[in-house]
């Protein structure tokens, strides 16, 4: 039967003197009322040097062929602790165990195993058993143990592991910096040591200092840490790029950043300025401004510049155009989209003949400045006005009268070699005349000298005084000639002279 009390409380742990095999001698025997307990420190014998210590209580006498109970206890007495504990009984062939709460028997005769296990210090365990002695007399049994101690030391296992992110532009003009930011992270967990990262740019991105690839060093990072790295890099042509970069340290560890692609593009202006290749003095003359984006980027903050030369006047702009107090012209256009166009016009005058260039120039962010030179010729329109009066009229016989002629350039070019020649009718005697030029007298006809130049808007006053010598309608004849006039103009006063 199982046993109901501690058996082992009221025995005395004392360990043999000097055993000599101790796992084949049972020391400090004692029989305790009907029981016999009896205690082992094993291997030695010393409880000093033993770890185990095996304890086993039976009863004092049983009945043959009645089934009785007995028990082992095992104590961890070491300060460490002991692995595959295992407790071997040897018992004699007229003993049979019927029931054990622990171990098994080992297939050898007369022999069972109990499988105690691991024990930590001061641990213990006891087994309970069941038997039957099957004939009288005297039942011996003996206690042996085995264990296992162990050195057990712990290294950490760790497991670093890089991962490089690249972000950066994806889309720029080529006049842009273009940005980007690597960041190196250790994943794992333990040190990644000596992290260099390092991007080989791809042909038409150079560092501002020219160079064709970046490389930084993050030195030691600890699980978890992250190392940050921004450079700067510009186009020298457009196009896609694709970026990447790398990492690598101690231990074989390497990471590759996902590509960025960036796309570069440039806005490609042009300018064409057209008008008319000829054009008259004092004449409206208009021209068109187009320009047009022919790059693939959008071309902004465009603006488009004329000037205008001296002699001109601005009549007319477009919008959104404005002029200041100098003649120069600015239109601001905003943005204009890649293959778009914008147009402006502005309408002037001239008032100087020859040739007239003008030059439209165009400004944009990130677009080379443009320039479009429209020629016009400009001629002047001959113009030449005579105009006469004569007074006083009606007059006397025997009394004068003035005859005024005036030639006035209304065109706008100058007046060349312009000649004056008037005539007398029979009623008429010549008294004298005065002008611009010298006069010449035959008989009844007046010519004077030449006007070599008469410049737009100028005037040439000529007067020629004649006395009445007889009554009648007379009428005073003046004809004008001029290098720019293709036939003489000529003009008549009519005067009432009366009396004898």
């Amino acid at each position: 039967a199982e046993v109901q009390v501690d058996p082992f409380e009221t025995v005395a742990l004392q360990p043999p003197k000097a055993p000599e095999q101790a796992a084949a001698v049972v020391e400090n025997v004692k029989v305790v009322g009907n029981q016999i307990k009896g205690t082992l420190y094993f291997p030695t014998g010393d409880a000093s040097t033993s770890p185990l210590l095996l304890e086993k209580v039976i009863p004092s006498e049983v009945q043959a062929n009645k089934p009785f109970g007995y028990s082992i206890k095992v104590t961890n007495v070491a300060k460490l602790k002991l692995e595959g504990i295992e407790i071997q009984e040897t018992v004699p062939g007229t003993f049979k165990i019927k029931d054990v709460t622990e171990g098994t028997p080992d297939g050898k005769p007369n022999s069972v195993t109990y499988l105690i296990g691991a024990l930590n210090p001061g641990e213990q365990k006891i087994v309970s058993l069941q038997g039957t002695a099957t004939q009288s007399g005297a039942l011996g049994m003996c206690l042996s143990a085995k264990y296992n101690t162990s050195l057990c030391m712990a290294t950490t296992v760790v497991s670093p592991a890089l991962k490089l992110a690249a972000v950066g532009s994806t889309e720029a003009m080529k006049c842009d910096t273009l940005s980007y930011k690597l960041t190196v992270t250790n994943t794992g967990s333990g040190q990644a040591r000596n992290v260099k990262v390092d991007s080989v740019l791809p042909d038409g991105l150079v560092t501002a200092d020219g160079k064709a690839a970046v490389a930084f060093d993050a030195g030691t990072l600890n699980a978890g840490d992250a190392r940050d790295f921004a450079f700067t890099v510009k186009a020298n042509k457009t196009g896609k790029y694709e970026i990447k970069a790398n990492a690598k340290a101690d231990e074989g560890l390497a990471s590759e950043s996902q590509s960025i692609a960036t796309v570069v593009r440039e806005p490609v202006l042009t300018i064409v300025k057209t008008g008319p290749e000829k054009a008259f003095i004092g004449q409206p003359i208009a021209y068109e401004i187009v320009v047009t984006n022919k790059g693939d980027g959008i071309a902004k903050s465009v603006v488009v510049y004329d000037s205008m030369p001296k002699g001109t006047t601005v009549q007319a702009i477009s919008e959104p155009g404005k002029a200041d107090n100098t003649g120069k012209i600015r239109w601001d256009l905003g943005e204009i989209a890649a293959g778009a166009s914008k147009k402006v016009a502005v309408v002037i005058t001239a008032d100087q003949a020859g040739e007239l260039k003008t030059a439209a120039v165009t400004s944009a962010e990130c677009a080379e400045t443009q320039t479009a030179i429209a020629s016009t010729t400009l001629t002047g329109v001959p113009a030449i006005l005579m105009q006469m009066r004569d007074g006083p009229d009606p007059v006397k016989v025997g009394d004068q009268t003035t005859y005024t002629v005036e030639i006035t350039n209304q065109g706008t070019v100058v007046g060349t070699n312009i000649k004056l020649a008037c005539t007398l009718e029979d009623p008429m005697d010549f008294v004298g005349a005065k002008g611009d030029t010298k006069e010449k007298v035959d008989g009844k006809t007046i010519t004077f000298a030449p006007i070599g130049s008469l410049a737009p808007k100028a005037k040439a006053t000529f007067s020629i005084t004649v006395k009445a010598n007889k009554g009648g309608d007379v009428r005073f004849k003046a004809t004008l000639t001029s290098d720019q006039l293709g036939r003489p103009v000529e003009q008549t006063e009519a005067t009432q002279f009366f009396g004898n």
